[in-house]
């Protein structure tokens, strides 16, 4: 924000655009690091232990959803067939983002 003078909002949009568009179009994804922020890089390693931290925050969010949301509704509604059908559903989305989001053995 301080070298190119621009609002928070308005790097934020640059950065979705890059994330969106850019890396898309020069086959280049982007990544964050905390220590280095966002970046394009050329190495697969950094792309896959990229990739596997969203897949793991977003597991973390499924799974507070289910914990917090579907099973007190079910517990409450047991025959609730919306409730029934999304636990079932995401139960199979959960354990794939389990296996896509482990570590790599090194």
């Amino acid at each position: 924000m301080v070298a190119t003078r621009l609002t928070r909002s308005q790097v934020a949009r640059g950065v979705r655009h890059l994330r969106d568009v850019g890396a898309a179009e020069h086959l280049t994804p982007i990544i964050w690091r905390r220590k280095d922020g966002y970046m394009f890089s050329e190495d697969p390693a950094d792309w896959i232990e990229y990739e596997k931290k969203q897949l793991a925050q977003i597991l973390g969010r499924l799974t507070r959803m289910i914990t917090g949301t579907l099973d007190p509704h079910l517990a409450r509604y047991p025959e609730d067939e919306w409730a029934q059908l999304v636990t079932d559903q995401l139960t199979g989305v959960r354990s794939t983002l389990a296996q896509l989001s482990k570590p790599s053995r090194s």
